[in-house]
């Protein structure tokens, strides 16, 4: 991972969360104080993950770069029991330690990356964690090194924001992330050993309405918005219905989010 990049994810780890709301900024936006925009997007990627990951009680799952846990913490529910992994130590410190962290989820840091061969892991998930590796063949390189950990790996879903061309963004002068085309994702992941099954465009985040709004007014809106953004997100995809799915979202201009279905044998 590029020094830019890993130097912003330390400094976001040591944000000083309020509460659950507030925790959200260490992984999402840093600058949505008021938590509304962060609980919608935490909405929206559940809902996603949920669908088309399909977690079963028979499941063993991994999470690829799981930060504050709460998508492993949110999925255990579903699941036999789920691993985080992350790169950022303060992360998994923090995992570990958490009051509210169910009996079946488990947090590794990345030098054990060697106990996953044990941990009969059938599915895995990754979200916004790929486009942090801007190097490509860093990317595959990494990306072999999981699947070979992985001996009973089955299914997966990656959750990445897509442009129609590569551009690497920066923010504040300093390398923030990489959008690749959702072409270039189908060829990183087969020269990686994985199988693209199918990949679906997920419109809400940026297209639907309400999201518009709440984005252009976030330092404004009560707080207390954020416990109804579950509400806020299925009125989105109701107006939007089937555009949701649509190729012609993706363009140069904004990141548009595509789930990747995986499939291993």
């Amino acid at each position: 991972m590029n020094k830019e990049i890993y130097d912003e994810w330390i400094g976001q780890a040591a944000i000083r969360e309020k509460d659950e709301v507030d925790a959200l900024r260490k992984v999402l936006d840093p600058k949505d104080k008021r938590g509304v925009k962060n609980s919608y997007i935490d909405q929206y990627l559940k809902y996603y993950l949920l669908e088309y990951l399909s977690p079963s009680k028979t499941d063993t799952i991994l999470e690829i770069g799981s930060g504050i846990g709460r998508l492993t913490e949110y999925l255990a529910r579903f699941a036999r029991s789920v691993y985080g992994i992350d790169i950022i130590n303060k992360f998994i410190d923090d995992c570990r330690k958490n009051p509210a962290k169910k009996d079946n989820t488990f947090y590794l840091y990345i030098d054990e990356i060697d106990k996953l061969q044990d941990l009969m892991i059938d599915k895995i998930y990754i979200v916004w964690v790929l486009m942090c590796l801007t190097d490509r063949e860093e990317l595959i390189k990494t990306l072999k090194t999981y699947r070979d950990n992985l001996p009973n790996l089955k299914s997966g879903i990656i959750i990445e924001q897509v442009k129609s061309s590569f551009q690497l963004e920066h923010h504040n002068g300093r390398l923030h992330c990489c959008y690749r085309t959702i072409d270039e994702y189908i060829d990183i992941f087969t020269a990686a050993g994985f199988k693209v099954k199918k990949y679906y465009i997920m419109g809400e985040r940026h297209y639907g309405i309400v999201y518009k709004m709440i984005h252009i007014t976030r330092d404004f809106l009560p707080r207390k918005l954020a416990m109804f953004t579950d509400k806020l997100f299925y009125i989105d995809k109701y107006i939007m219905g089937d555009n949701t799915g649509k190729t012609r979202l993706i363009n140069e201009r904004r990141p548009t989010d595509v789930a990747f279905q995986l499939e291993f044998s």
